[in-house]
């Protein structure tokens, strides 16, 4: 479980500590993370999602995982002032950290994970991407870089599992809509009210987690939206789908 300490990984840690699944939670924030983890009974290991030696620590440490939730993610809206196109004003240190966190720490956290999953024969992991990652998000197009690339980077790894019948292994993705957590920062909740966008509870998302693992639907996306039936994409490509009917003209 990375960037368990709060949002969307605090809420998923407390659903799977009630389904009864012992948690190893992860986090940069060491005091928020140590804290949770005391709360619920729970153990809790410092991690950097970006750095691919403190993956090995922790898998060395706490391994190995039957599940892996990659949540983890930062966003780069309050790095520009207001008023501004994004891009203009993004820094490197800002880029960097977004990349590291949001796709570097998928890729790094998968790589990590899947060695034991394999050789177990079984495993699940969950990528929290974002309905960032299916539409364009104008404030933010990193973000929605990061989050597309994610989404790619699942529904090409569920079609490699697909291919190895060896191994029961599903990766899925859940693509929330705006919900109230850190990554939204003050000014951009601000803005969101005042387009009549609703906020997701964290614990609704944390819901469709549990179905994700549950329900175990091979590439999936899972789209959430307030006021609205969750909808899941699954990851075949257009490619292999029947050619549309020609059409007369």
């Amino acid at each position: 479980m990375t960037g368990g300490a709060s949002g969307i990984g605090e809420g998923t840690v407390r659903r799977l500590v009630d389904e009864g699944v012992h948690v190893v939670v992860t986090d940069v924030d060491q005091p928020g993370g140590r804290a949770l983890a005391d709360e619920l009974g729970i153990t809790f290991a410092p991690l950097d999602v970006s750095d691919p030696v403190a993956w090995e620590q922790v898998v060395d440490e706490h391994g190995p995982f039957d599940i892996g939730f990659l949540n983890a993610g930062v966003s780069t809206d309050d790095a520009r002032d207001v008023g501004t196109l994004p891009i203009i004003g993004l820094t490197d240190r800002a880029y960097r950290r977004i990349m590291g966190a949001n796709v570097d720490g998928v890729v790094l956290g998968a790589r990590a994970l899947l060695p034991a999953m394999v050789a177990t024969g079984r495993g699940d992991l969950v990528v929290t991407a974002s309905m960032a990652g299916l539409v364009p998000i104008s404030m933010d197009p990193i973000y929605g870089l990061t989050k597309h690339a994610v989404v790619g980077f699942v529904r090409s790894l569920a079609q490699a599992f697909e291919q190895d019948p060896s191994t029961d292994l599903c990766i899925s993705a859940i693509c929330p809509g705006f919900t109230d957590t850190n990554i939204i920062g003050p000014e951009a909740k601000e803005r969101l009210t005042d387009l009549g966008v609703p906020l997701m509870s964290t614990a609704h998302v944390a819901d469709v987690v549990i179905r994700a693992l549950t329900e175990r639907v091979q590439g999936a996306q899972w789209v959430i939206w307030p006021g609205h039936e969750v909808t899941v994409y699954e990851w075949a490509s257009p490619l292999t789908q029947p050619a549309p009917a020609e059409v007369a003209s």
